[in-house]
């Protein structure tokens, strides 16, 4: 038995959520999780995901990013440098890039262009587990505007996952 960390008098259950922001977990406003196992508090309703349904749902970002932005916003590339599990130093190592620059682009000081932005990506596809195939199916960026995000918030179905 586990009791609520948040209302410290409640036990907490298993069950689903429908709807569950789980942006703060990933530095991402808007990422909405639909349908996932949980445990949930039956006093306080306080949610708490098990380990490998977060990870499930940071690869279905991941994938979710990598296959529909143009240019990533910074909060999205830092979201995927650290899915890759990498420092700012090695990003701009791999990406023969000042590490200043990684730091400007994910605090927004500089925007990634679509070059670079597609840079990040593939490197991005390439971490994911079925990155080969994923990162032929990235489009090269063009000298085409505006860049496409996906809608916010964004949506993962974690029985999907």
């Amino acid at each position: 038995m586990i009791h609520c960390s948040n209302c410290r008098e409640g036990t907490m259950v298993s069950g689903h959520v429908e709807d569950h922001d789980v942006g703060p977990l990933f530095g991402l406003d808007g990422v909405i999780l639909a349908r996932a196992p949980a445990l949930v508090c039956d006093r306080c309703g306080h949610v708490m995901l098990e380990g490998e349904v977060v990870e499930a749902a940071r690869r279905s970002l991941a994938h979710l990013l990598v296959e529909h932005c143009v240019e990533l916003r910074p909060e999205e590339a830092r979201f995927l440098r650290e899915t890759m599990n990498m420092t700012q130093a090695q990003l701009a190592e791999r990406l023969q890039v000042n590490r200043g620059t990684i730091t400007r682009w994910e605090n927004g000081g500089e925007s990634l262009g679509p070059i670079q932005s597609f840079a990040l990506r593939t490197l991005a596809a390439w971490a994911l587990e079925d990155g080969a195939k994923l990162a032929r199916e990235i489009g090269a960026p063009d000298a085409r505007p505006p860049a496409v995000h996906p809608a916010r918030p964004y949506r993962l179905d974690a029985l999907a996952a």
